[in-house]
């Protein structure tokens, strides 16, 4: 009999560490990303740079993302190819306007990494050895390593009732400390206090202005500020925190 009670409690014990095991692979990044090239280093603080209509180029150590507004007016075939470089390319989701769907991405060089909004809504698909595409749905997550900088992009829903892409999550730093940053599309109606409650652990909002992209203060879900300030040529230099 104390055998037979012994050998139900081994199967649990499996059946709960096999239930642990594809949790964790249910819960982790639909993609992963490793770079060679420099990345990592001792600075702990990281800039936006606007670098066109609708684009801004966050850098850390040596990673680069380079996020663009699929209604601004550098979202085009033409522009595209003089697009700054970048190791990840982030197409914010459309609302209405000038959305060309992937077409200005035919224009980009083979093998860029570049995450859009999935499902898309254009039928024109990337030229054979073009950029490689990563189609998200909310709550989808990539991580991209180089070195010992870690990026991860997470697919975020709207407001209630929302079942869409609105915006990315971008966590950028190392294994001791990040910043995190969200990247909404144009049009969000959210205010700093809704987008504070939706975005607890977010430090920052990225917004699409009229007279340029604009910035937030989140302060990790006690906002500050309540009025977007506009990113300025010179940047906007940001510091890790240790999490």
């Amino acid at each position: 009999m104390r055998n037979h009670y012994g050998w139900r409690a081994v199967g649990v014990v499996l059946l709960m560490a096999l239930g642990c095991r594809w949790g964790v692979a249910q819960v982790g990044p639909r993609y992963v990303i490793e770079l060679d090239g420099n990345g990592g280093g001792s600075v702990a603080q990281g800039r936006m740079q606007p670098v066109g209509k609708g684009m801004v180029l966050i850098s850390f150590q040596g990673l680069t993302v380079l996020t663009v507004d699929a209604d601004a007016e550098a979202y085009s075939q033409d522009i595209a190819r003089s697009w700054p470089a970048a190791d990840l390319l982030l197409v914010t989701p459309a609302t209405a306007g000038r959305y060309d769907g992937l077409a200005p991405l035919l224009a980009l060089r083979d093998g860029l990494r570049v995450v859009v909004a999935e499902p898309s809504d254009s039928g024109v698909p990337p030229r054979a050895g073009g950029p490689k595409l990563y189609p998200m749905q909310p709550w989808n997550a990539l991580e991209l390593r180089k070195q010992k900088t870690r990026l991860r992009v997470t697919a975020m829903p709207g407001s209630a009732g929302m079942a869409t892409v609105a915006g990315y999550l971008l966590e950028i730093g190392d294994s001791r400390a990040s910043y995190r940053v969200y990247v909404s599309r144009a049009g969000a109606a959210d205010g700093a206090l809704q987008l504070a409650q939706r975005l607890p652990g977010a430090d920052v909002a990225l917004l699409p202005g009229r007279d340029g992209p604009h910035l937030l203060a989140l302060n990790r879900g006690a906002p500050r500020v309540w009025v977007p300030a506009t990113l300025k040529e010179t940047g906007y230099a940001f510091t890790v925190i240790k999490r």
